[in-house]
């Protein structure tokens, strides 16, 4: 019987491509859920970045209103100054600029 006729083989073949798709399925349904945990992290770290830089500048905007006695003026400034940076870093994280080593070298002109 020659090796080309093989019932066995032409079996053999087929369980391995039906294991091969089952591992790729598997493989893309893991890469999926890796990406979906990553999105997440960005996500997260963003909002906690937005309201972070808010509630900074809040409070150093009302601390600064006790000191010097001029109410609502240092608390409005910072919270605009917080609002602004919150955004700054909500782009930054989202666009993933300045958190890779070498951040400094990427704007140098070589």
């Amino acid at each position: 019987m020659a090796p080309e006729n093989d019932p066995r083989l032409d079996e053999i073949k087929s369980k391995l491509a039906s294991l091969k798709e089952q591992n790729t399925a598997i493989e893309k349904k893991h890469t999926n859920k890796i990406q979906d945990s990553e999105s997440m992290q960005v996500g997260l770290r963003a909002g906690a970045e937005l309201i972070t830089s808010i509630l900074a500048g809040g409070a150093i905007g009302y601390a600064l209103d006790n000191w010097l006695e001029t109410k609502p003026l240092f608390l409005i400034a910072m919270l605009i100054l917080g609002v602004i940076t919150g955004f700054v870093n909500v782009w930054r994280t989202t666009q993933n600029v300045g958190y890779q080593v070498g951040y400094k070298d990427l704007n140098k002109d070589e």
